[in-house]
């Protein structure tokens, strides 16, 4: 064969390569810069990380992305949470899938600055692209290495070669095995790695292995050494596909071919696990004919194919040397429920989204449909974007639970579903809780590209717009990004509205903002970089791109006594971060022990031991004693979507509009930084003074005040206590019990509504709770662990001032210290 020929082409951003290839080979092998010009290059799929100044190298089997010699350059944060990899293959795929599944390749576990990042070409037997990563002895304190991307002509895999070089005084131990990061169910086989996707249903597999005949054992380099390893690396449409791509470089395989089918139609959603000698099942996954096809080293092996609401099949095949081994699996009809629900609430019945829950009515169990990340199939859930949808589980007696959100109604039928079987279900959704004027929203949740989570972004959608909330900024960790692509894409705008926002994290406090502009293929696509300083963060993040008054700003999760109090947290208090709240519009201080008296909440830890973590609710209530003014906001901050989900905590905020098409994001911001804001897990709460005054507000009254408070709940939630807090004290004679006040209860859509007068001799923060003790959230989140809370709504504070001289706080503790940083008291610790 003959060397390729190097031409380059030169645009007006920078160089592409192309290696030409003789006439027989379908397509050139490519290595591109990537430019400005040249970004529609750029390998496509849900961890998709390229920006410009990346390398792209591709055939017609294989696309591959190494990221260039960039300042901050990774792939997201979570790639290397300690320093920056460029030079690290963030993505590959087979060619034309859109699906690479890949965060991060790294040989060597490279990771730091680099020199250099740059495309060529490999002659020797075949054509080859090369890309080659390089630091310097100069760079490396005397240790120099180069790692060697290379891909073939008809190759689907990637060759690295890896080569260290000692150039210092003192021996090296290298340890040359990749690090690789973003998939599942990593096992070993017959000296191959592979890995599935974080969600199956992606269907993309990856499989690595040393070169043949060599390992990634720990070598000793002395003064003056060198020595190379090499790693073969392939994409798949399954981890079975690649597993036989690499097999085959290192040893002798044979073909499996399958074809999965029922009543002549192939079966496109099955899976067959191949159980390899040692018993490690090696999942394969049909293509849209229902084919499989996969190598194997030689070997008899057992098999299942599996699909939702089939009888599964097993079998044994055999798979020879050289040989092709055809297997014809039928499969038996598929069990389905299908699903038309609607929003049947007065003025238009529409199909509408939903979420479904399976529950076995014994013996039946509760099915399993797909990985907590999935926002169509997770544990025994279905979030649907669209409302009419089937679902294929097992054959048994089920009750189906539908739900939409804490406003709408939820429909609870029994169902039989025989084998093969086919069972409708229509369900009328209608909103009883009546929130005009306000709107639902959730200012911190996350999808995949956020580098902690692989939550797919469409999954976070549906998910949100399953749980109806309407008003969802983008809050990605340390990238800006825009969901409104997906929200249009899945039919949703009517449903949801977001903008481009940030969450800003690091190992200290972690900020949320929005709204800004993303900058296309850039790191992170602008974002800034996080500071140890929280009142640095609030400044930049206030401040970037114009800032304005329309920016809103909040602090997450805090440790309270830390950041407000102590900022060492040695337990011993310094001011904290001074000035802190001035720079903030709110803080993710909500939880349901808000009426609990405790600083501190025991817990069993994993161990078994007494543990404590901070009551933050309570000490933002001391925080509010001390005259520093802070706004509670809650959220989900949720990262898959079964348990970590949306909808267990959200913040109604006040809007001109209900139609979350039409929502300002202007006035929510307005709105949200007056503490114009009720948190709530599932009642919905009005609070207001007889003069008018919203939470959050401020009004001069002397003596008694008046609280017009009312409290409505869907027909699967309940409370049976309401309490007003006065400077943070649940004083008796402002808790009002269902037993001991039953005229003021109600059991229809509105649980309470009254006029309750406080006396007030000094200035006091008003704050009202509605609690449900005799209650749970069960109905709606079923397994998920947000059943076990208590309903839980309260408002932010009201602020009294008795004399008209300005508002004056009292600095009451509420009976414990002021809470610090530090382990807690009980028992010796950190943080």
């Amino acid at each position: 064969m003959t060397r390729p020929r190097v031409r380059a082409l030169l645009s007006a951003s920078c160089p592409v390569l192309l290696l030409s290839l003789p006439a027989q080979a379908q397509r050139p092998v490519e290595v591109l810069e990537i430019g400005r010009r040249d970004s529609a290059e750029l390998p496509r799929g849900k961890e998709a990380d390229g920006i410009l100044g990346d390398f792209v190298l591709r055939n017609e089997h294989v696309e591959a992305l190494v990221g260039g010699n960039l300042p901050r350059r990774k792939a997201n944060m979570g790639t290397n949470w300690g320093s920056e990899t460029p030079g690290c293959l963030y993505d590959l795929a087979v060619r034309g899938s859109d699906n690479d599944q890949l965060t991060c390749f790294a040989p060597g576990a490279l990771h730091g600055p680099v020199s250099s990042v740059s495309a060529g070409s490999a002659g020797g037997a075949g054509a080859a692209g090369e890309i080659a990563v390089t630091r310097s002895a100069a760079r490396g304190g005397g240790r120099e290495e180069t790692h060697r991307y290379t891909l073939g002509a008809g190759a689907r895999h990637l060759e690295i070669r890896s080569t260290y070089r000692n150039l210092a005084g003192q021996t090296w131990e290298v340890d040359p095995a990749p690090e690789v990061k973003g998939l599942r169910d990593l096992r070993t086989f017959a000296g191959v790695h592979f890995a599935d996707a974080m969600n199956p249903i992606d269907r993309q597999g990856y499989a690595w292995a040393p070169g043949s005949g060599g390992s990634w054992d720990a070598a000793s380099l002395g003064p003056g050494e060198s020595r190379t390893f090499v790693s073969i690396l392939a994409p798949g449409r399954s981890p079975a596909q690649a597993f036989g791509i690499v097999a085959a470089r290192r040893g002798s395989v044979g073909t499996l071919v399958a074809r999965l089918h029922s009543a002549g139609a192939p079966v496109v959603s099955a899976r067959m696990l191949i159980g390899l000698d040692d018993g490690t099942p090696l999942p394969a996954y049909p293509d849209d004919d229902g084919r499989i096809e996969a190598q194997l080293p030689p070997g008899t092996y057992r098999y299942q194919v599996r699909d939702a609401g089939r009888e599964a099949v097993r079998g044994t095949l055999e798979v020879r040397e050289g040989a092709r081994t055809e297997l014809d699996v039928p499969l038996g009809p598929q069990a389905r429920v299908h699903f038309e629900v609607a929003d049947s609430t007065p003025g238009g019945r529409r199909r509408c989204p939903c979420k479904v829950q399976f529950i076995g009515i014994d013996p039946t169990p509760n099915p399993v449909l797909g990985v907590d990340i999935n926002a169509r199939g997770c544990r025994n859930q279905v979030h649907s974007e669209s409302g009419s949808f089937s679902v294929a589980i097992p054959p048994g007696e089920y009750r189906v639970v539908i739900t939409r959100g804490i406003e709408y109604s939820h429909v609870s039928r029994e169902i039989s579903l025989p084998p093969g079987g086919q069972v409708q279900v229509s369900a009328d959704l209608c909103r009883l809780v009546d929130t005009s004027g306000w709107v639902s929203t959730d200012f911190h949740n996350h999808s995949t590209p956020s580098g902690d989570n692989y939550c797919g972004t469409d999954d976070r959608v549906i998910n949100l717009a399953a749980e109806q909330i309407e008003f969802a900024p983008t809050t990605e960790h340390n990238r800006l990004y825009d969901w409104a692509p997906n929200i249009r894409r899945l039919g949703l705008a009517e449903e949801i509205s977001t903008v481009v926002g940030i969450e800003l994290t690091g190992p200290g406090a972690h900020l949320n903002a929005f709204p800004f502009q993303m900058v296309p293929w850039a790191q992170d696509n602008g974002a800034p970089a996080w500071q140890e300083d929280p009142r640095i963060n609030a400044i930049i993040l206030r401040d970037m791109q114009g800032g304005g008054a329309d920016r809103y700003v909040q602090i997450n999760h805090p440790n309270v006594g830390e950041f407000f109090r102590d900022r060492d947290a040695d337990g011993r208090a310094d001011g904290g971060f001074v000035g802190l709240e001035d720079l903030l519009d709110a803080a993710e201080v909500w939880s349901d022990q808000i009426l609990n008296p405790l600083p501190w909440l025991t817990f069993r830890n994993a161990e078994g031991e007494e543990d404590a973590r901070p009551n933050r609710t309570f000490a933002w209530l001391q925080l509010l004693n001390q005259g520093r003014k802070v706004y509670c906001v809650a959220v989900s901050d949720a990262h898959s979507v079964f348990g970590n989900g949306v909808g267990g905590w959200r913040t109604y905020v006040p809007s001109s509009t209900d139609t979350p098409l039409e929502i300002d994001y202007r006035e929510i911001v307005r709105n949200a930084k007056a503490g114009r804001m009720l948190i709530t897990n599932g009642p919905y709460l009005e609070v207001e003074l007889d003069d008018g005054t919203l939470p959050g507000g401020s009004t001069v009254a002397a003596g008694t005040v008046q609280l017009d408070v009312r409290v409505q709940c869907t027909d699967w939630i309940d409370v049976d206590r309401v309490q007003v807090l006065v400077n943070g004290a649940p004083l008796p004679e402002l808790d009002f019990r269902r037993e001991s006040h039953p005229d003021r209860f109600a059991d229809g859509v509105v649980k309470f509504e009254g006029t309750l007068p406080v006396t007030l001799a000094e200035d006091a923060h008003l704050i009202v709770v509605a609690w449900g003790e005799g209650h749970d959230l069960t109905i709606g989140y079923g397994e998920s662990w947000q059943s076990g809370m208590h309903p839980c709504a309260y408002t932010n504070p009201i602020f009294v001032d008795v004399d008209g001289r300005g508002f004056e706080a009292n600095g009451d503790t509420l009976g414990h210290p002021l809470v610090v940083g530090g382990g807690w008291p009980g028992r010796a610790g950190g943080r």
